[in-house]
């Protein structure tokens, strides 16, 4: 039992170690990376081109904030107007499906009547064909027995 608790102890006692090791340097990469960049920030405020160079990029994006503002309440306006035009659209669409739905409809029974007028005489043709042949056939039929 006591080797048991031992190997549990030396097991935690590394755990805390790690985790240990594992903060300090974690306190120091931070340490490090807030020092380059307050020398970076410094760098900036000393600097006057750079400063410059800030308030142009901020003045440019003032500008496009205003721009994207102002095309969103275009945007806004123009709402009542795409609206009504899907809205003729889906009417428009909706009455040349039914047109062209009634052009399939006819098209379909003039197809049908076609091949009534086509098959009609050809059936009768074939059956009047065969009614003449059967008696033909009986005779082949029994001089090969």
């Amino acid at each position: 039992m006591e080797i048991r608790l031992v190997i549990f102890l030396a097991f935690v006692s590394v755990t805390v170690i790690t985790n240990t090791l594992l903060i300090l340097f974690a306190y120091k990469a931070f340490a490090n990376l807030t020092t380059k960049v307050m020398q970076t920030f410094s760098e900036f405020e000393k600097n006057s081109e750079t400063r410059k160079m800030i308030d142009v990029l901020h003045s440019a994006a003032q500008q496009a904030a205003d721009v994207t503002e102002g095309t969103k309440q275009r945007m806004i306006e123009l709402d009542p107007v795409l609206s009504r035009a899907q809205d003729s659209y889906k009417k428009t669409l909706t009455r040349v499906d039914s047109k062209l739905e009634d052009a399939a409809k006819g098209i379909d029974k003039s197809a049908q009547k076609v091949k009534d007028a086509v098959t009609t005489p050809a059936l009768s043709i074939l059956a009047f064909a065969s009614k003449i042949s059967k008696p033909f056939n009986q005779t082949d039929a029994e001089d090969s027995f």
